[in-house]
């Protein structure tokens, strides 16, 4: 028999082992989408986490209905940032509209060195249309369970969220993310504009894990753990990558936290540029583990969906023979019965802010050759919809105002009521996600466009609601898509339906 000084003396060896290898966990593990696609035999899904840098191990278990439970182990990846020495040059001096107002940022995080350890684990081979329960242990401790759905299959119907100009550090934004809960998407297009106002990691830290993903208690005024169980797919808006890299050291934090397909083009002028410090591009690349650049142009399967989603910044690249054929190879190769396209700053929207910045005009007849039905956008902060309409450049360039000029075809018997036939792409801006909104409506800006770009603007816009926060909720079978913009009350605010025959 072990004496009782034995037995006390392995507690406390005991106890100081697990204290030396105890873990804070910083951002609590969330689902990120894999490179699976309808066009495959099964799906797969990332869990993501961070945690400071004290060594631990980690275990993944997860099952679902039919199969075998099963465990994973994440791989670890170190993330370390300097301080900013002058925190003056962490905001950006953006060259946006001289009628933008300032946006107005919760208070921003204080200067300090950040250091993580980044934790991702894959889930392979999921069977589709399936629920899969997953619990991440530490040490033996549940620090998340939840559970996500699989990929749907063609014929599936399918239920997803879209908004973009996420966090700002205000309100607004907690009680999107709680609407948005509520409705229980399978997946959520985030349209860019993801954290103010810079897109630094610290900007995360501040403003957006703590409304997504890291809350105890949804609410209204807390937010909603929706990335716990549901793959934000993300799109780049300019604040995304408007803090400069190198020069601020945790720049581009979008990369390091979302994943994509990596079904793109590859590295090309059409991706963030990352200047010519071979050392930070090199160290940078490695930290972000294939999502640089992934997320600059990446497309997936869902259900009855084909979502291709590319970056606005740099002039929509269109200039690019190789990125051009890769987006009309991509959207003449998928057999999904909808095509979507998603980038941040819109082609068509009716609100002084942004108004001359219409580069994604140019890409219009390529997407309607190629049958796309509706176009998602954020950068303008509040909500709108166009009626289906055709566009025709006179020019293959803007002019020094970056506007493009062209001749347009709309589609007005359709209703998406009675007449739910589009002649026509749909363009939605979806931009309420909670950044300060964008007025004045649609009866006064219609008016002050119309004097100052002739014809260049022109009447497609066929709803605008520029005085409260928004979030739009798409219901979509092989045959229907049914649109729902709903406010911060969950008040309907529009709501269209598109029809097609079923082949």
């Amino acid at each position: 028999m072990r004496s009782r000084l034995t037995v006390t003396v392995l507690a406390f060896l005991l106890a100081l082992a697990n204290t030396a290898s105890a873990q804070t966990v910083l951002v609590k593990p969330y689902v990120q989408p894999c490179d699976s696609s309808t066009t495959d035999k099964s799906d797969a899904k990332r869990l993501c986490w961070l945690t400071d840098q004290t060594p631990g191990e980690f275990l993944i278990e997860y099952e679902y209905a039919g199969g075998k439970p099963a465990t994973a182990k994440p791989e670890r990846i170190a993330l370390d940032f300097e301080k900013l020495i002058d925190p003056k040059k962490a905001v950006p001096k953006e060259k946006d509209d001289p009628n933008d107002p300032p946006e107005k940022v919760g208070s921003l995080p204080a200067e300090k060195e950040q250091h993580f350890f980044r934790y991702i684990a894959t889930l392979p081979n999921l069977p589709f249309d399936t629920t899969v329960n997953y619990r991440v242990l530490l040490a033996g401790k549940v620090v998340r369970e939840a559970s996500f759905r699989t990929v749907a299959s063609r014929e599936k119907p399918i239920r997803f969220a879209v908004v973009g100009d996420l966090a700002n550090g205000k309100e607004p934004q907690k009680t999107v993310a709680y609407r948005i809960g509520e409705e229980k998407p399978e997946f959520l297009l985030a349209l860019g504009d993801l954290v103010y106002p810079s897109g630094r990691v610290n900007q995360y830290s501040q403003f957006y894990w703590n409304t997504y993903n890291d809350v105890e208690t949804p609410g209204l005024k807390t937010g909603a753990p929706l990335m716990a169980s549901i793959p934000f797919y993300a799109v780049i808006g300019n604040h995304d990558v408007a803090a400069k890299f190198p020069a601020i050291p945790d720049a581009l934090g979008i990369y390091y936290f979302f994943h994509a397909p990596k079904n793109g083009p590859g590295v090309g002028p059409w991706a963030t540029p990352l200047g010519a410090d071979k050392a930070a591009v090199a160290k940078f690349r490695s930290s972000a583990a294939e999502s640089y650049p992934s997320l600059d142009a990446y497309s997936f399967d869902y259900g009855p969906a084909h979502v291709i989603v590319l970056n606005s910044n740099l002039s929509g690249s269109i200039d690019q023979p190789k990125f051009r054929e890769w987006v009309e190879s991509d959207l003449k190769a998928t057999k999904a019965r909808w095509k979507f396209v998603c980038y941040h700053a819109p082609a068509f929207q009716s609100s002084g802010q942004h108004y001359t910045e219409q580069a994604m005009r140019l890409w219009q007849p390529i997407f309607q050759e190629n049958g796309v039905d509706v176009i998602f956008s954020g950068h303008v902060h509040n909500y709108q919809r166009t009626v289906p309409l055709k566009f025709t450049p006179l020019s293959p360039k803007r002019d020094k105002r970056g506007r493009a000029d062209g001749e347009f075809v709309f589609d007005r018997e359709f209703d998406g009521v009675s007449n739910t036939r589009a002649k026509g792409i749909v363009h939605i801006v979806a931009g309420g996600g909670g950044a300060t909104l964008y007025g004045p409506g649609l009866d006064k800006t219609s008016v002050t466009l119309k004097k100052e770009h002739g014809d260049n603007f022109a009447d497609y816009t066929a709803k605008m609601v520029a005085d409260r926060h928004s979030y739009v909720m798409v219901d979509l079978t092989p045959d229907t898509f049914k649109l729902r913009a709903l406010d911060l009350n969950g008040v309907l605010i529009d709501q269209i339906v598109i029809t097609k025959s079923i082949k």
